[in-house]
């Protein structure tokens, strides 16, 4: 809401001017109402939940707030340059109705003034202001059913974070949850809607999630149903994202476990020119059985366990592209047994059909049959060597069909080794190759393979508890038929925290993954097709941050340098993500001085980013009184 200027200062000092409500408490040290059964029931032991005994009358209020004068001038990649001068008064009251536990008010309120010049998009010359508020309440916060209502409405310059643009965020959020007096069931219901707004563009957002759980002797019942809408002005693009899921399971015995899912997704995107979407429907039962102990048939030998599944999908696809639903179900039954304490034999049989529409199905059934083989880890001169082996025969018969006829043979091992340096650092090294073959019957040349892979571990933990872990690993195989192919990873990951000296540390946590895959043959170890992908594709994320809290020798005065990377630019938004920023932020780095002198916080920062593929920098001036 924009007001003149002149208003913001009599709101001001009506604000500054307003008296507190009184209040009074109840009884000195009554404890809050937990809906614990007391049996047999004691009248001292009641609880104040008299009409007669609750007073309607507010605590004192707890008033608290600052006064900030903001200056920021803003560079854009095509030449636009913005400076900002702002002056925020934030105030916030807090008070409670009869006891804390009962209810709980909170209010706030944001004046801001701010002046605009250059050649940004606010203009030169520029003078507006607003006025912001927000308001949390808490009913039964401390209960076995707390109910929580946020509001709150913000201008974007009052925190100075945003960088390409000014923005005011509307957002309401209700929370309601509920338990029993007894057991570990639970419900929750949570609405919110977010709404960001600037000169041009309204983004809104709206979520909803509810979830329960109930148990009932053996069996557990977990419910979950969740949907977001979010729609963009400028472009006039819609996402719809909604979602259901049910969860049984039952264990009434250790012989017996069952599972069952159930769970419906749609995810659907509208525009001026686009309309799209798709839904998956699942229906799903994982049981599995392992004999009772001490049955004659299982003695000498480990007890054998059974595994089945029954699964149905349906698959569609909405909007202007709608076609005829998909669907398939699968059906297997398999069992394992241990023969000793190295030999592992396993069993398995499927069935399964995939229509189209009204089209008949295709039907394939498949059996399949291995042993595995995996001894005790040696120890060869401080290193430990894991060996291993397996064989497998399996029948599928397809679609068409069509007979297929497989065997393999697969074998691997590895060596490893941790080494101490001190009692503060350990490093560990560990090498693995693979080898495997596989045959059809009627088709020549067979499938080989062979893999590679090293990987490269550090840890170090310090008396004075910084903490460092890194780790750096390469796989490498390669799959030989009627043509060659190659599939290469490579994964790096750094985590660090370390305390530098009395006043300073740092902390980084970076993750970098490239893969190449140039296969499109079937692969010998999982029997799948791969497809062609050439060429390097890259992904990598981190975050660091140095910080020291007495920069040159100042008391009081605190330096920190951010820095912050993400190859994947996602609209989180639209993905039903309501904490997500409006500013899509790929590379940062940000370098602040902060000083402190009682009340008085003053900062001076500086930014580059690039924002939306567009490169942007900033600095920014703060002086703040708390009150």
């Amino acid at each position: 809401m924009q007001v003149p200027r002149h208003h913001c200062l009599a709101l001001l000092s009506l604000a500054l001017l307003s008296q507190s409500v009184s209040g009074a408490s109840f009884l000195p040290g009554a404890d809050p109402p937990t809906g614990e059964r007391i049996d047999p029931p004691r009248p001292e032991a009641a609880e104040p939940l008299r009409a007669t005994g609750i007073r309607w009358e507010f605590a004192p209020w707890r008033r608290s707030g600052s006064i900030s004068l903001d200056q920021r001038w803003v560079r854009l990649e095509e030449g636009q340059r913005n400076g900002q001068t702002s002056a925020v008064l934030d105030a916030e009251f807090a008070t409670y109705l009869w006891q804390p536990w009962f209810v709980q008010v909170r209010l706030g309120g944001t004046v801001l003034a701010s002046r605009s010049q250059g050649t940004g998009t606010s203009g030169a010359g520029d003078e507006s202001a607003s006025i912001n508020g927000r308001l949390g309440l808490s009913v039964f916060p401390s209960s076995r059913f707390p109910f929580e209502l946020r509001a709150d409405s913000s201008d974007s310059r009052a925190s100075g974070d945003t960088l390409t643009g000014d923005y005011v965020t509307r957002r309401v959020s209700l929370s309601q949850g509920y338990r029993p007096e007894r057991g570990n069931d639970h419900y929750q219901l949570n609405v919110e809607r977010s709404v960001l707004t600037d000169a041009s563009t309204r983004d809104t957002l709206t979520t909803f999630n509810a979830t329960g759980l109930r148990q009932m002797g053996p069996h557990t019942l977990d419910l979950g149903l969740s949907h977001s809408e979010h729609e963009r002005s400028d472009s006039d693009e819609r996402t719809r994202i909604s979602a259901a899921n049910a969860r049984h399971g039952y264990a009434g015995s250790k012989s017996l476990q069952v599972e069952t899912l159930a769970n419906w997704n749609e995810f659907r995107v509208g525009s001026p020119t686009l309309d799209t979407g798709s839904d998956i429907r699942q229906l799903s039962t994982y049981a599995t059985w392992r004999p009772a102990s001490g049955l004659a048939l299982w003695q000498g030998a480990g007890q054998p366990l059974v595994a089945a599944t029954a699964r149905w999908v349906q698959v569609r696809t909405l909007g202007s592209q709608a076609s005829a639903p998909v669907q398939a179900v699968n059906l297997s039954l398999g069992a394992s047994q241990e023969l000793s304490s190295t030999v592992r034999t396993a069993l398995s049989g499927s069935a399964s059909e995939v229509r189209s529409g009204t089209q008949p199905g295709g039907k394939s059934v498949g059996l399949q049959g291995s042993v595995n083989w995996v001894p005790t880890a040696l120890a060869i001169g401080g290193w430990r060597y894991m060996p291993s082996l397996s064989g497998s025969m399996g029948y599928n018969r397809g679609p068409d069909g069509s007979d297929r006829e497989l065997a393999g043979v697969q074998a691997s091992h590895g060596l490893s080794r941790e080494f101490m340096f001190g009692t503060e650092q350990q490093l560990t090294m560990g090498f693995t190759q693979s080898v495997a073959v596989l045959h059809e019957a009627g088709v020549s040349p067979s499938a080989t393979a062979t893999a590679y892979g090293a990987n490269l571990s550090w840890q170090r933990v310090t008396a004075q508890g910084s903490v460092t872990t890194g780790g750096i690993s390469y796989s490498d195989s390669l799959t030989r038929a009627t043509s060659k192919g190659r599939f290469q990873l490579v994964n790096l990951q750094l985590s660090q925290r370390m305390q530098l000296s009395r006043h300073s540390n740092w902390a980084a946590n970076i993750t970098a993954q490239a893969s190449r895959n140039e296969s499109n043959e079937i692969d010998a170890f999982t029997g799948q097709l791969r497809d062609l992908a050439p060429g390097w594709q890259r992904f990598y994320s981190g975050a660091l941050s140095y910080e020291h809290a007495r920069a040159f020798g100042v008391p009081g005065l605190r330096y920190s340098l951010l820095i912050g990377a993400n190859s994947q630019m996602l609209e989180k938004r639209a993905f039903g993500d309501i904490e997500a920023p409006r500013e899509r932020i790929s590379e940062s780095i940000e370098t602040r001085l902060d000083y402190n002198i009682g009340r008085l916080e003053t900062r001076l920062s500086a930014r580059a980013a690039r924002v939306d593929g567009r490169v942007v920098s900033a600095v920014q001036a703060r002086a703040q009184r708390r009150f």
